[in-house]
């Protein structure tokens, strides 16, 4: 039984392959496909696998002159990735679940709209540019969306949060992501030591507390790097400012100017613009977030226990030494299934919806429980 975990790879540019597809060519026939791996009897080929590394790499938006690069760092992962879809789908079909063709239907209209393709010739044409034909972006989506709900109705299960839970999961990040520093708006106005000193920026002080434009002094008198602009800091948080400078900002009321602060330059003047004061949402209103972020912690953790318990009860072989670094093809712009990846999705959510037409279910025989013998399965010598 070999280990269904794939540890390490050797890479090499082109792939070599002890296996074909065989079944049912005639004798003589020029063998059409290797085969990269099989599980469970299924088997993964050259041209799938190739498949999933373009789609990584779009994803990634790869330039052409760093493929090679990418591929060697992700393949291992990539190949893991694969088997572990072989082996979802497997427990998928063993359970009885499928997808009803009118659910599949919809979602290629969906494609078709999200990717605003309007007739049949722009479809067959968007089709060509990734090498797709119409059965094989259907089988994609029929996989994608059997494996939602494989995991859907085997990890899903297995995630559970309490009331207690929540709440300390919201003690931990209240202080980060729950709390709002209060703000200050500030303009300044920077005078050199040696360029009119303490003298110059008592009167600068003076004039703009009787109510001369602060902006234009900053303009003519400041050696800041923000005089240009009149002076204008922006909001600045509490806890952003050195301690010097924020305990005065923060101690000003609106509109007022500060006294001149010593520093290594010379001496600032602040004038305060604006201030909020700080804020924390409460746990009611946080509850779902938190609810959410800490489900899909968990679920990261679940569906890692599950997958290994999968992989111990498969038969993958490895059929390659060696994994391709090089695409057959170029990378496009866009992946037309990119618009409806079930996995995209909270997954830990509910269970899918047809989209446009939410009165069909997607399932077909979910109840069925009988399983699916390994030799009825596709296998390749």
């Amino acid at each position: 039984k070999a280990t269904p975990e794939i540890a390490a790879f050797p890479y090499a540019t082109h792939c070599r392959s002890p296996g074909v597809l065989g079944t049912g060519a005639p004798a003589g026939a020029e063998m059409i496909e290797r085969i990269i791996v099989k599980v469970n009897g299924d088997i993964i080929t050259y041209s799938e696998f190739q498949e999933r590394q373009l789609a990584a790499a779009q994803a990634a938006r790869i330039p052409p002159e760093q493929i090679g690069a990418f591929l060697r760092q992700n393949n291992t992962k990539l190949l893991q990735d694969a088997i572990d879809e072989v082996l979802l789908v497997q427990r998928a079909v063993d359970g009885g679940l499928g997808l009803r063709p009118e659910f599949i239907d919809e979602i290629v209209e969906s494609v078709k709209k999200d990717n605003e393709i309007e007739n049949e010739e722009q479809f067959q044409a968007a089709l060509a540019r990734e090498g797709m034909t119409l059965d094989e972006l259907r089988k994609n989506i029929e996989r994608s969306w059997t494996k939602r709900m494989i995991i859907q109705r085997e990890v899903r299960p297995r995630i559970s949060v309490s009331e207690d839970d929540l709440k300390e999961e919201y003690e931990k990040k209240k202080a980060t992501e729950f709390t709002k520093a209060a703000t200050v708006t500030l303009q300044a106005i920077l005078i050199p030591a040696d360029a009119g000193g303490i003298t110059l920026a008592r009167d600068i002080v003076a004039r703009a507390r009787a109510g001369a434009d602060f902006a234009s002094m900053a303009r003519t008198h400041s050696a800041g790097p923000t005089a240009d602009s009149g002076g204008d800091l922006g909001e600045i948080a509490e806890g952003s400012l050195s301690p010097d400078l924020e305990e005065v900002a923060f101690s000003l009321p609106v509109g007022a100017v500060s006294d001149p602060i010593p520093s290594e330059e010379g001496f600032r003047i602040l004038r305060v613009v604006a201030k909020t004061t700080g804020s924390v949402v409460p746990y009611a209103t946080a509850k779902a977030q938190v609810r959410e972020e800490l489900m899909a912690a968990r679920f990261e953790t679940e569906y890692d226990i599950y997958m290994a318990e999968v992989r111990e009860e498969a038969v993958v072989v490895l059929r390659v030494r060696e994994v391709p670094l090089t695409l057959s093809g170029p990378v496009p712009d866009d992946m037309l299934l990119g618009a409806v990846d079930p996995f995209s999705l909270d997954p830990v959510g509910s269970a899918p919806v047809l989209p446009g037409a939410p009165g069909v279910s997607p399932v077909t025989g979910s109840t069925s429980t009988a399983p699916i013998s390994p030799t009825d399965r596709k296998s390749g010598a």
